[in-house]
């Protein structure tokens, strides 16, 4: 018995695609545990937008922290490229290049905050702000996972309509386009949260999503 309760006290990580992803349960016992293609790491992932050490978990104290170490496509927490480290709270699901969540993170030991601010959950595909699904069209949801992913750094509007249409920012029409397609995205964020202002308009260049 004390073995069983020492074992549920460990963080974990739990594979979300089993075919791609050994061991399919990892415990987080030690200081560093490494994840990458390379088969000397800790968490071995067989998909080849995966580099060789592609990120790092740390525990510091109580808590673990996800490094990027350099990959070439970039780490994910709840579907937001990381720029920096991240301290992960349970029930993260944690990204490794394009595609869906590969690993969730999971620490009975973790204290429940209750979510605030805009979250994409990649496995539902919604946007949640405050924990509450936001209902979007196809295209105000195209946008706001561009704007999300490069959150604090501005999109360009041809960017945008790339990104939305498939085809690039040229004439007249797509300019009223995309701004109903703001001015409704901004509409469905304040009917879940009044006072959220969370995209900003640089005029005539682009839009930017701050947290």
């Amino acid at each position: 018995m004390p073995e069983q309760q020492q074992k549920e006290q460990v963080a974990l990580l739990l594979a979300l695609n089993e075919q791609a992803v050994q061991p399919t349960e990892f415990s987080l016992r030690g200081a560093v545990s490494t994840i990458g293609r390379e088969t000397g790491c800790d968490v071995v992932v067989q998909r080849r937008e995966v580099s060789r050490l592609h990120a790092r978990i740390e525990r510091q104290g109580l808590r673990y922290v996800l490094i990027d170490a350099g990959s070439a496509n970039g780490t994910y927490v709840n579907g937001r490229r990381l720029t920096e480290a991240h301290p992960l709270q349970t029930e993260d699901l944690i990204g490794l290049g394009s595609g869906p969540s590969l690993l969730k993170f999971v620490d009975p030991l973790d204290t429940y905050v209750p979510s605030r601010g805009l979250r994409y959950d990649d496995q539902m595909m919604v946007f949640l702000l405050d924990g509450r699904a936001l209902d979007l069209t196809p295209g105000q949801s195209r946008l706001l996972l561009l704007l999300y992913r490069n959150a604090g750094r501005l999109c360009t509007r041809d960017e945008c309509a790339l990104h939305i249409w498939g085809q690039p920012y040229e004439t007249a029409q797509h300019a009223a386009a995309l701004d109903m397609l703001v001015a409704g995205l901004r509409a469905r964020i304040r009917q879940a949260d009044t006072d959220s202002d969370l995209i900003k308009t640089r005029r005539g260049l682009g839009y930017m999503l701050e947290q």
